[in-house]
């Protein structure tokens, strides 16, 4: 019995210690374990976030509060924000509120490939009159209710557009004078007219080799206002007419001299700007003088007066260029050189209409001049 009780015992006393060791174990386990970083890193997500760090102060109302803020951020509201990275945006992405990722660059807020964009011609990038002008131009066309597509170019405003903007800008006529290119085509009293043979040959041949001097002018234009006036005496409606038709032959003249020696596959369809100006007040000699004659002497540019014989030409330049006093509205002169330039077409080429692209300057070519 006693060597029973014994071997009992001594399991007994083997199994208390082996459970009291296995308490102490998990025990420890419970206090002192580490962080199994494999099972931190499976937990993702799902781990519990650490606090943020609360946002510093700062003073938004001055400098040296805003400069309290670490590098990286600015201050908002009196509080350091983080300053978010610039998105990069992509080709055809709208740049509004990224930077395009090199070599694109961002115009007409777009992303776009600066090798296939069209470029502004040299006369626009160097004359900045003439590029003031274009932008003048292109801001009156946005005022005309256009959607934000169209806002970009001088070419999304209609015939009509133009007609009511030369009629309720006082300052229209100035905005023209910076174009170079520009001339004049005059006519006698209520010519032309239904069911008469004029213009003759002769007077059409000679109509067409005095604007043939403004072909290179007329074929780069990226768009040709042709103005349409009429003397202001006479009925309302007739002389609308009259000054549709004025219109029309200088329209058709103005295709076949620049389409001249090409073949048919080659012909340019002129991208006129008909429009004519039956409500606009009429033109002072001296007025148009200034917006429409005076051109840079240091330049060969041809007379801008094309009239319908060399005689009557040769006048009305005469008279223009001092001949008389134009501020002296007495004279009889004066007055027939008054109606002669009322009766006129007048002609503006465009070259460039604002959509272009124009590559930064860089430090060469501020050093250059």
């Amino acid at each position: 019995m006693a060597s029973e009780f014994d071997t009992t015992t001594k399991l007994l006393l083997v199994l208390t210690g082996f459970m009291a060791l296995m308490v102490l174990l998990i025990a420890y386990v419970a206090i002192f374990r580490a962080e199994d970083p494999l099972l931190a890193q499976a937990g993702g997500d799902a781990a519990q976030p650490v606090a943020a760090a609360a946002a510093a102060d700062c003073d938004a109302s001055t400098p040296e509060g805003s400069a309290k803020c670490p590098p990286g951020q600015y201050c908002l509201h009196d509080k350091c924000a983080p300053i978010d990275d610039l998105a990069i945006c992509g080709e055809g992405d709208s740049c509004r509120d990224c930077d395009c990722e090199m070599p694109l660059v961002c115009h007409q807020m777009r992303c776009q490939d600066p090798g296939k964009l069209e470029r502004a011609p040299l006369e626009c990038a160097r004359n900045e009159d003439l590029a003031k002008a274009v932008r003048n131009l292109q801001n009156k066309c946005a005022s005309r209710d256009k959607s934000l597509g169209d806002l970009v170019s001088t070419r999304s405003c209609t015939p009509s557009d133009w007609e009511q903007l030369a009629i309720d800008d006082p300052q229209f006529d100035l905005i023209l004078a910076a174009f170079p290119g520009r001339f004049s085509v005059h006519y006698p009293t209520g010519l032309p007219k239904k069911g008469t043979n004029w213009p003759t040959k002769q007077v059409r041949e000679h109509y067409k080799e005095q604007i043939r001097r403004f072909k290179d002018q007329l074929g780069k234009a990226k768009q040709v206002f042709v103005i349409g006036r009429a003397s202001p005496d006479g009925d309302r409606k007739e002389n609308h007419d009259l000054a549709v038709r004025r219109m029309d032959m200088v329209t058709q003249i103005i295709g076949e001299v620049v389409n001249e020696g090409l073949v048919e596959t080659e012909r340019k369809q002129i991208p006129i700007q008909p429009f004519a100006m039956r409500d606009a007040k009429p033109l002072n000699p001296e007025r148009f003088k200034k917006s429409y004659l005076d051109v840079e002497p240091d330049k060969k540019t041809p007379s801008p007066v094309v009239a319908w014989d060399e005689v009557n030409q040769r006048r009305m330049q005469v008279l223009l260029d001092g001949a008389i006093d134009l501020k002296d509205q007495s004279s009889r002169d004066w007055n027939e050189l008054f109606n002669a330039i009322n009766r006129v077409v007048l002609v503006v080429p465009i070259p460039c209409d604002g959509t272009e692209y124009k590559p930064p300057k860089t430090a060469l070519d501020e050093s250059a001049g």
